[in-house]
């Protein structure tokens, strides 16, 4: 009986010791909430540095939203393609520009056409533009892959991969950076470049 006694008392002590353990436990997780450990990324609200501006950027892209693509470029901004080709043997090239009106007509096209983008932009390397006598202008140069699929089991797609520069520049009136050039350096005798794919919408 003495046994039975306190083997009872054991168990009701053990019993006792796991409430209270899931209690304080259960107490701890009201006091912290869910993981929030999780570190900040795009789509950047505030584009206080350059590299946030291209962030935002492939983000739009992947997203097909509009709107924040065209939030990363500057009124006067200017696309670039370098249409290079091979007359005779030897090498040429040839720069034709639009700017940020016609950036948004491709882009409303083809966020419409298209079912999903997939696009990596990739790159770590910025200096001042020796391009701009202000000393304003950062340039960042990136290397990009990019699919674009027509439909859903993604048998119909544009391609392009290549190398592309882009001048950001920060402006006065909300401390801001802004994509002001974007040049298209991809070579077109293996892929398409970024700016063909564009017209095509």
């Amino acid at each position: 009986m003495k046994d039975r006694n306190s083997l009872s008392k054991k168990s009701a002590a053990m019993v006792a010791m796991a409430s209270l353990s899931a209690a304080v436990i259960m107490s701890m997780a009201c006091l912290t909430g869910p993981d929030n450990s999780a570190p900040p990324g795009p789509p950047w609200e505030t584009k206080d540095s350059v590299w946030k501006v291209i962030e935002n950027l492939e983000y739009a892209y992947n997203a097909m939203d509009l709107d924040l693509y065209m939030s990363c470029f500057r009124e006067d901004f200017e696309f670039h393609l370098l249409w290079w080709y091979n007359p005779h043997g030897k090498p040429a090239k040839q720069d034709s520009f639009w700017g940020y009106d016609v950036e948004e007509q491709f882009h409303q096209n083809m966020f419409a056409y298209v079912d999903s983008i997939e696009l990596t932009v990739e790159g770590t390397q910025g200096s001042p533009w020796s391009g701009d006598s202000t000393g304003q202008s950062y340039q960042l140069p990136r290397t990009f892959n990019l699919w674009i699929y027509t439909d859903k089991a993604q048998t119909g797609f544009y391609r392009a991969c290549g190398s592309a520069l882009f001048v950001c520049r920060q402006d006065t009136t909300d401390d801001q950076w802004y994509v002001w050039q974007w040049w298209d350096l991809s070579d077109t005798k293996d892929w398409t470049t970024w700016g063909q794919i564009k017209t095509m919408f």
